[in-house]
C-alpha cells in the first residue's frame, strides 16, 4: 500500500510512504535485504598523510578494528599519502593490533588510480562496491595535472560499466578540506554517496560507524509514476519507503506506482491519499526536507510546533515520534546557525562543510546520536519496542470493574488536570497510558546523564496537578517558542510552562499514586517518566534514576508547607516512592547506591564512594520502610566519614596524629602494650598442635595477626608506643563529633523524633572503631577500596593498626639460631608436621621469609629425606610430597582460591618428572655435604655445598657447588 499527504508549507511538497510489510504486497523484504547486503564489498580509503598523525589516525584505527570485531568480515583497507597501499584489510589491522603510521604528503591521484585498477580487476565479480573515502587535507601537487588525469580515467572506466551492481562513494572529511571537491567525489559512482564532516578527531569514529551501518543495511529504491516521473529513496528499516515529490505534482489522478529495488525486482503498489494521518507520518515527511535558507527553517519549526505527538497509534510509535521530533528540532537549530554565518561576507570553508554534512544528517538518524545518553536510548527504545506496553496498559484498563470505576469517579473533585480541566476519571477513561502528576521546577546539569542524584536539583515544588500528556505537549511548545528566540541550546537551559499560580514554573513532573489502578499505569510507564525527568528524553531511563528519585523526594519534603493540599500530595508521592524501594527491580539491582548499598550501611560497612553517595537517600529508604531509627546512627557515621574525607587530605600528618591519639591516647598514662616482644612462653601454655597451627593459618591469611612465637624475637631499634586497650578517652572522641546536618534534622522533625536521639544511642567504643576506619583506612593508609572488604573487627582493630603504625618505624625482627640448634629443629618439626598447607605456608613465610637459611634448609631436607613416593593421604592431613610441591610451585590451594606462599616470587605452574628429580635430589643430598638450600625468584631450587679440590701445590681449596632444579625445564639436572 502507498499513501500520500500534502505538507502545508510554502512549497506544498507531497510526502509518499510505501509500506513494504503490507500483507497484500508480494514483495519479500527479508529476501531482498539479504540480497542487497549479503555480497557487498566495502573498501575504506584512509588518508595516512603526516597531518593525520597522533589522535586522528589512532581513532580511525580503533573504529576500524571495532568494525571488524563486530562484523567479522574482512573488508579491504586502502591507505594513501603520496602512494597507495592496497594490501591491508581490517582483519590484519585487528590481528596486529598496532596503529597505522601517518607521514608524508597527500596525493589524491594515487588513490583514485588504485580504485580504478581495483574496479577493473574485479569487474567480473558482479558485486556492489562501496568506497568510504576519508581525507583530512588537500592535494599537494602544485598544478593538479596528475589528479585531473586520474579522475578522468576513473570516470571513463565507470561510464563504461553497464548493467552492473551499484558503485558508491561515501566521503568523510576532517580538518582543512575542500567542500566542493569532496562533494564531487561522492558523485563519482553509479549511485550518489553521502557526506560527513568531522571537526574533532574523536568524531571520526562516529562517522566511520555511521557509514558502515548505512552501507551494510541501506537499500535504494526507484519509484516510477504513471506520468513518467521517477524518484529515488533509501530505506534501512525494511518496513517503509518514504520520499518527497517535486512541487506541483498532482497525485490525485494516479491509482498506482511502481517500485524497483536493488535487484531490479518490480512491484506495483496501489496509491491513495493517507486517511489516518498521525504525528509519525508528519515527522517522517519533515525529516526529509532540506531547507535552503533561514525562512524555510522557520516555517519547518512552526509546523513542527503544531504536531501533537500524543496522537500516536501505540506506545512504541510515540517513542519513535519523540525521538524524530528532537532530531528535527536540533537539526533546524544547527541550520539557523549556519545560515546566519553564511550571511557574512567571508564564509569560512568549515561552515560550508558543516552545511553539506547536515543535509545528509537525517539519513543517519537511526544510527547516530549526539548526546551522552545515546547508547542508553538505543537500549531502552529496543526494550520498549519488544515489550507490548500498549497492550499491557489496555489490558489493565479493560480489567477495571464497574465498582472500581465508581470509586475513581468519586475522586473527580480532588484530582483535576490544570491544563485540560479533565479529572482523574476522564483521563483514565479516555486513554490507557495517561497519568496525573505533580508539577515541579528543577535544574538539570550535564552530570545528570551519568549521575542523576547529583545532576538534578529541586528549585520549587508547585501546587499544580497536570497530566503527563498535557505536560509533554506544553513543554514542546514552550521549548520551540524559546528556540525561535535562539535561547535554548543545551540541557542546562531553562524552559518551562506556567503553573496553576502566577509565580509557578514547571519543567518536570512526578506521578501521584491517587488509586491502585492509576499506580498500575505509573509502574508500567516508570522508565518513560523517569527518563524524561532526568534527561529530557523519554528513552533516557537508567536504574540509578530510581535511586535518585528518593533524593528528589527528600527535597520535596524539605520544601513542604503545612497546607492540607501539600500534605496530601506528599502522601501520594510517598506511596510511589515506596513502590520503588519495595518492588522495583531497578532499585534492587542498581550498580551502586540502591538496595545493596543500603544493606551494606545497616551492616556498618563503610561505603567506598562516600563523596558520591547522598545520605538523604538511605534516610528516605529507612523512612519509607518505617525503620528510620535503625539507620539513623549508621547514616551519622557515614556523614562523619563524608565530612572528614572532604576536610583532610590523604596521608596528612594531622590525620596520622588523630589516628595515634585514638589508638594510644593523648597523654602518657596508658595501660601496658598488648603486644609483647617475647611470647615464647605461650608455646608452653598452649601446647596443642592444632592451636599452634591455627595461629599460623591466621598469619598466612593476615600477616598483621600474631602467630605463636616458636623462637625468641630480637627487636632492633624498637620505638614502640603503648596502646589503650580498655580505657576510652571520651572527651577526645566526643570532640570529633559534628553537629547534626540539616538533612537529618529535617527528617527527625518530620517523624517527630527528638533531635538528641542519635547522641543518646551512640556507643563510644563503636564510634572509635568507625573513626579509626575513617581516618586510618580511608584517609591515612594507602589501602585501596578492595582492602575495605576485609576490615578488622572492632575487638582487634587497635592491635591491627598498632602493628601497622609500629612497622612504619625503624623496627626489625631477628631470629638468632646460632646459639641454639634445637630452635631450628623445633621450627622445622612444626612445619613438617602441619596438617594443612595453609599452616605450613604460614610457618615458612614467618620463619623463612628470604626462602633460604638454616630453617628453610632443615625443613626442605627433612621433607625430601622422609617423604615416601607410596605415601598416601591421611584424612585431614597433607602429605610431605604436597608440601614439597607447594614450595617448588610457590602456591597452595585454599578453600576459596589458589594463593602464593611468597609474594615476591614467581609462581611456577608445572613440575615435569617430579618423582625422578626428587629421587635424584635425595641421592645428591645424601652424598654431598649440603650447607644451604634456597629458592630463586624464577622458581629454581639451589643447593649450596662444599667440594674439596687438589691444587698443583697439594693445597686444599673449597669451592661452592650449586645444584639446580628448575620446574620449567625437563633437563634441569
Amino acid at each position: 500500500m502507498a499513501a500520500y499527504l500534502k505538507l502545508p508549507l510554502s512549497n506544498q511538497q507531497i510526502y509518499v510512504e510505501i509500506k513494504l510489510s503490507d500483507p497484500d504486497a508480494t514483495y519479500n523484504t527479508t529476501a531482498a535485504a539479504a540480497a542487497a547486503g549479503g555480497d557487498l564489498d566495502i573498501i575504506c580509503c584512509v588518508d595516512v598523510s603526516g597531518s593525520m598523525s597522533g589522535s586522528p589516525i589512532k581513532n580511525v584505527c580503533e573504529v576500524l578494528r571495532d568494525i571488524y570485531q563486530r562484523t567479522q568480515k574482512d573488508y579491504r583497507l586502502f591507505t594513501y599519502n603520496t602512494q597507495t597501499d592496497v594490501k591491508r584489510t581490517l582483519k590484519t589491522l585487528s590481528e596486529r593490533n598496532d596503529n597505522l603510521q601517518a607521514s608524508g604528503g597527500t596525493s589524491f591521484a594515487c588513490i583514485f588510480t588504485a580504485i580504478k585498477d581495483y574496479l577493473i580487476q574485479n569487474a567480473s565479480a558482479k558485486k556492489p562496491v562501496t568506497f568510504i573515502f576519508m581525507t583530512d587535507g588537500q592535494d599537494n601537487e602544485p598544478n593538479g595535472l596528475a589528479l585531473q588525469k586520474s579522475v578522468q580515467m576513473l570516470k571513463l572506466m565507470l561510464s563504461a560499466i553497464t548493467n552492473s551492481p551499484p558503485i558508491t562513494f561515501h566521503v568523510i572529511g576532517f580538518g582543512e578540506v575542500n567542500d566542493e571537491f569532496l562533494n564531487k567525489i561522492r558523485t563519482f559512482g553509479t549511485r550518489q554517496g553521502l557526506f560527513r564532516y568531522s571537526t574533532e578527531s574523536k568524531e571520526l569514529q562516529n562517522n566511520f560507524n555511521d557509514m558502515f551501518e548505512y552501507a551494510l543495511h541501506v537499500r535504494q529504491f526507484t519509484i516510477k509514476f504513471p506520468n513518467g516521473k521517477t524518484y529515488t529513496a533509501n530505506n534501512i528499516d525494511n518496513e517503509t519507503v518514504g520520499f518527497l515529490t517535486n512541487d506541483g505534482d498532482d497525485l490525485s489522478a494516479m491509482a498506482e506506482l511502481t517500485l524497483i529495488d536493488d535487484k531490479t525486482t518490480t512491484t506495483q503498489f496501489p496509491l491513495a491519499p493517507m486517511k489516518d494521518i498521525r504525528a509519525i507520518h508528519l515527522l517522517h515527511a519533515l525529516n526529509l526536507i532540506q531547507p535552503e535558507n533561514e525562512e524555510q527553517v522557520k516555517s519547518i519549526q512552526t509546523y513542527l510546533n503544531n504536531i501533537q505527538i500524543t496522537n500516536s497509534k501505540n506506545f512504541a510509535e510515540r517513542l519513535e515520534a519523540e525521538q524524530i521530533y528532537k532530531e528535527i528540532d536540533q537539526r533546524m537549530m544547527e541550520y539557523r546557525q549556519l545560515f546566519a554565518q553564511l550571511k557574512m561576507t567571508q564564509v569560512p570553508e568549515r561552515v560550508k562543510l558543516q552545511l553539506s554534512a547536515l543535509r545528509h544528517d537525517p539519513i543517519f538518524a537511526n544510527t547516530q546520536r549526539k548526546k551522552k545518553l545515546d547508547l542508553r536510548v538505543y537500549k531502552n527504545v529496543d526494550y520498549f519496542k519488544k515489550t507490548n506496553i500498549s497492550g499491557i496498559l489496555q489490558g489493565y484498563k479493560d480489567s477495571i470493574t464497574l465498582d472500581t470505576w465508581q470509586k475513581i469517579r468519586e475522586q473527580k473533585e480532588i484530582w483535576v488536570d490544570t491544563y485540560s480541566n479533565e479529572d482523574i476519571y476522564e483521563i483514565m477513561r479516555k486513554s490507557p497510558d495517561n497519568i496525573l502528576c505533580l508539577g515541579i521546577f528543577v535544574q538539570r546539569d550535564e552530570e545528570v546523564i551519568n549521575n542523576p542524584a547529583k545532576g538534578l536539583k529541586l528549585l520549587k515544588v508547585t501546587n499544580t496537578i497536570i497530566s503527563y500528556d498535557s505536560f509533554i505537549n506544553g513543554m514542546n511548545l514552550a521549548k520551540n517558542n524559546q528556540q525561535v528566540q535562539g535561547q535554548f541550546t543545551t540541557l542546562n537551559d531553562h524552559y518551562s510552562i506556567a503553573g496553576a499560580l502566577a509565580d509557578e514554573q514547571i519543567n518536570a513532573v512526578i506521578p501521584l499514586y491517587i488509586n491502585d489502578e492509576h499506580m498500575k499505569r505509573i509502574r508500567i510507564l516508570e522508565g518513560i517518566w523517569l527518563g524524561y525527568l532526568y534527561t529530557l528524553d523519554s528513552c533516557g531511563y537508567d536504574k540509578q534514576q530510581e535511586v535518585a528519585l528518593l533524593k528528589l523526594f527528600y527535597e520535596i519534603i524539605q520544601q513542604r508547607t503545612n497546607t492540607q493540599r501539600q500534605k496530601q500530595m506528599i502522601i501520594e508521592l510517598e506511596k510511589v516512592c515506596r513502590f520503588i524501594i519495595d518492588e522495583s527491580q531497578g532499585f534492587k539491582t542498581a550498580e551502586q547506591f540502591g538496595e545493596k548499598t543500603y544493606e551494606k550501611l545497616l551492616k556498618r560497612l563503610p561505603i567506598v564512594n562516600t563523596q558520591e553517595y547522598d545520605l538523604s537517600i538511605p534516610l528516605m529508604i529507612g523512612y519509607l520502610r518505617n525503620d528510620l531509627t535503625s539507620v539513623l546512627v549508621p547514616i551519622y557515621y557515614e556523614y562523619l566519614r563524608h565530612e572528614y574525607l572532604r576536610k583532610y587530605p590523604k596521608n596528612s600528618a594531622a590525620v596520622k596524629t588523630i589516628v595515634e591519639n585514638l589508638v594510644y591516647g593523648c597523654d602518657s598514662k596508658h595501660l601496658p602494650a598488648t603486644l609483647s616482644t617475647n611470647n615464647s612462653s605461650t608455646l608452653t601454655n598452649n601446647n596443642l598442635p592444632d592451636y599452634i597451627e591455627q595461629s599460623f593459618i591466621d598469619y598466612f591469611h593476615d600477616e598483621l595477626s600474631q602467630p605463636i612465637q616458636l623462637t625468641p624475637e630480637n627487636i632492633i631499634k624498637e620505638n614502640r608506643k603503648w596502646m589503650i586497650h580498655e580505657e576510652i578517652e571520651l572527651n577526645y572522641i566526643k570532640g570529633l563529633l559534628l553537629p547534626l546536618p540539616d538533612f537529618i534534622r529535617t527528617t527527625l522533625n518530620l517523624c517527630q523524633i527528638d533531635e538528641d536521639y542519635i547522641e543518646k544511642h551512640l556507643d563510644y567504643d563503636t564510634l572509635r572503631y568507625e573513626l579509626l576506619i575513617t581516618f586510618y583506612y580511608l584517609i591515612y593508609s594507602d589501602t585501596n577500596s578492595g582492602g575495605l572488604l576485609n576490615l578488622p573487627k572492632k575487638e582487634n582493630i587497635l592491635s591491627v593498626i598498632d602493628g601497622r603504625l609500629q612497622s612504619e618505624k625503624e623496627r626489625a625482627v631477628a631470629h638468632d639460631y646460632s646459639e641454639s640448634v634445637h630452635l631450628v629443629r623445633l621450627v622445622s618439626h612444626v612445619a613438617k608436621n602441619c596438617k594443612t598447607l595453609e599452616g605450613f605456608a604460614g610457618v615458612m613465610r614467618k620463619y623463612c621469609p628470604s626462602r633460604r637459611g638454616p630453617i628453610f634448609s632443615e625443613v626442605f631436607i627433612r621433607l625430601v629425606e622422609s617423604y615416601d613416593e607410596s605415601e598416601g593421604d591421611t584424612v585431614g592431613t597433607v602429605t610431605k610430597k604436597e608440601k614439597l610441591i607447594a614450595l617448588l610451585k610457590n602456591q597452595i590451594s585454599t578453600m576459596t582460591a589458589t594463593e602464593v606462599i611468597y609474594e615476591d616470587m614467581d609462581q611456577c605452574h608445572s613440575l615435569p618428572s617430579l618423582d625422578e628429580q626428587l629421587r635424584s635430589l635425595r641421592r645428591f643430598i645424601d652424598e654431598k655435604k649440603v650447607e644451604q638450600i634456597g629458592l630463586q625468584n624464577r622458581g629454581r631450587l639451589v643447593v649450596y655445598c662444599r667440594r674439596t679440590l687438589m691444587g698443583d701445590r697439594q693445597c686444599r681449596r673449597k669451592r661452592n657447588y650449586r645444584y639446580f632444579l628448575n620446574p620449567f625445564h625437563e633437563d634441569s639436572f
